[in-house]
């Protein structure tokens, strides 16, 4: 079970986040508003140009990397979840499969994760939610399949910038519950789930009356909600 939680449940709780394009591209971060006005932006040719090329020769390969990365990540759990979720498999056939993949995901998410946490060694993390906000959207999502260890680094980074309104909500609602829910500690979003006998079950939630102000504080839809999609897109394959 702990390989299913790992490989195909991610990608079904990482739908309280924005959901995912073909091509992966939807900023996850927004950037915080300034208190005063921003400079005006350039006109000229020549000022654009030298943009231009300091932008690309600074940050070009970065991206490049994260792109591949990010495509690996998601085409892992794609193949996966493609073919556990039918409901027309051989008895047992589910378990097999998540069993068989385990090393492959292990594998890509281990290599992900170090080289993301090699990004917050090497950049200030503010900066980059100022001036490259997706590629710290991307850093932190790959992290979020790391380590507790990893998770809890990066969920003391993003913090102060999602309670103030300057990082994705959803993005931010899945750390704090997955880093809640490894030290034995009540979710505060509902955000995690586990299979269960065949059901879907949510471990604690912290005060679970003000759960929905909470998420919405966040932009996030009811739990109930959140919760029918994932039984409806889960379907049949939250069993062994």
């Amino acid at each position: 079970m702990s390989v299913f939680i790992l490989a195909a449940m991610l990608v079904l709780q990482d739908a309280e986040a924005p959901p995912a394009t073909a091509d992966t591209d939807i900023p996850l971060v927004e950037e915080a508003v300034a208190d005063v006005a921003p400079a005006p932006l350039a006109t000229d040719a020549a000022t654009l140009i030298t943009e231009f090329d300091t932008a690309y020769a600074q940050w070009g390969d970065l991206i490049a990397e994260m792109a591949a990365r990010k495509a690996r990540d998601r085409y892992i759990r794609d193949l996966l979840l493609s073919r556990i979720s039918r409901a027309d498999l051989d008895p047992g056939a589910r378990t097999e499969i998540i069993e068989a993949t385990g090393d492959t995901f292990n594998a890509v998410d281990e290599d992900n994760t170090a080289w993301a946490i090699s990004l917050l060694d090497e950049f200030d993390f503010a900066a980059l939610v100022s001036e490259q906000p997706t590629l710290a959207a991307d850093i932190a999502a790959l992290i979020q399949h790391g380590d507790i260890s990893a998770q809890r680094r990066l969920l003391d980074l993003v913090e102060p910038f999602a309670l103030a309104g300057g990082f994705n909500g959803g993005r931010y609602a899945l750390l704090y519950d997955r880093v809640a829910v490894a030290e034995d500690r009540p979710q505060r979003y509902g955000s995690q789930f586990r299979c269960e006998n065949g059901e879907q079950v949510y471990p604690p939630i912290e005060d679970p009356d003000m759960v929905d102000e909470r998420r919405a504080t966040l932009g996030l839809e009811p739990l109930a909600v959140y919760q029918a999609r994932t039984n409806q897109f889960y379907g049949s394959s939250c069993s062994e």
